[in-house]
């Protein structure tokens, strides 16, 4: 419902004015009112006698009566004023409380009004702010979204280059094994004919259990590459002899020889029954990796090697 316009303000004034005026006037008329019924008093009359001394005396005459006094003149009665309408009091009190009322009933309004404004702002702004928040979560989450995905594809990218790396080398490694497996097979069998061959002639089947104890495919029979293969073992080889040791006990070791010419395994097959010398010399071993190539350029892929403390050779 729309607020009904209040009443111009210079009707209040306008109101007062009359009322005072109205006031004033009532006054005027009760002093004049009151001056008009008033009028002067009549004059005064007395009589004055002598009284007798005797009775016999003669009678005195009587003074003359004083004039009569004279007769007041009319008093003019003034014109009457008009009579100005008396304002009703309760009446204007009533009209001034509904007026007052009215006031009221409008300010109220008006704060009502501004009140419904004031919130419809702030839900306004409520709602803009909500929608501002709610953009920039979507965004935020649009760009950990774009980011998860940047990243998931770089981790698959990386495991498919890592994947892929680990199966060429995995490849290159098979391939490697075969080939070694390949050319290990090749000495292998070239070491058994060797050994074949040394089986012929009793001197290089008793070369092969002396000196530095060696046995190769081809040269393995070769006093050349027995003394290298034995230099590099006793280089390698830190023992003191205790004084009382007797004798040159032997160890016996089988070792196990890659295609490159490095100790892949040492096993002792037997002790010298002297465990420091036994350590002693397996380090001495141990220490000649790679071992050298027999003079055909090859690896033995085994060799029993036996040593003892006091070997010179």
């Amino acid at each position: 419902m729309a607020p009904t316009r209040p009443p111009v303000s210079g009707g209040r004034w306008k109101a007062i004015g009359l009322a005072v005026a109205v006031h004033v006037l009532l006054a005027a008329f009760l002093i004049v009112g009151i001056r008009w019924k008033t009028s002067p008093p009549p004059p005064m009359q007395a009589e004055l006698f002598t009284p007798p001394v005797n009775p016999v005396s003669k009678p005195v005459p009587p003074e003359p009566l004083p004039p009569p006094a004279p007769k007041p003149p009319p008093v003019v009665k003034p014109a009457p004023k008009p009579e100005l309408a008396k304002p009703d009091i309760v009446t204007e009190k009533v009209r001034l409380a509904a007026a007052e009322a009215e006031r009221e009933r409008f300010a109220n309004a008006r704060k009502e009004t501004e009140k419904q404004l004031r919130e419809k702002k702030l839900a306004e702004e409520e709602a803009r702010r909500k929608a501002e928040e709610l953009k920039a979560q979507k965004l935020k989450e649009a760009r950990e979204a774009d980011a998860a995905r940047k990243k998931a594809a770089e981790e698959a990218k990386k495991e498919a280059a890592a994947k892929a790396r680990k199966e060429a080398e995995e490849k290159a490694r098979k391939e490697a094994e075969e080939k070694a497996a390949m050319a290990a097979e090749a000495q292998r069998e070239a070491y058994v004919k060797g050994l074949m061959n040394q089986a012929s002639g009793a001197a290089s089947a008793g070369g092969a259990t002396s000196g530095s104890g060696t046995a190769g495919a081809g040269g393995g029979g070769d006093s050349s590459y027995r003394s290298l293969l034995s230099s590099r073992i006793r280089a390698g080889t830190i023992f003191s002899i205790p004084a009382d040791l007797s004798g040159n006990p032997k160890a016996v070791f089988v070792v196990t020889v890659m295609p490159d010419c490095t100790i892949a395994a040492i096993r002792m097959r037997k002790s010298s029954g002297l465990p420091s010398w036994d350590q002693a010399a397996e380090r001495g071993i141990q220490r000649a990796s790679p071992l050298p190539r027999m003079p055909n350029g090859t690896c033995p892929p085994e060799l029993e090697i036996t040593r003892g403390p006091r070997d010179s050779d």
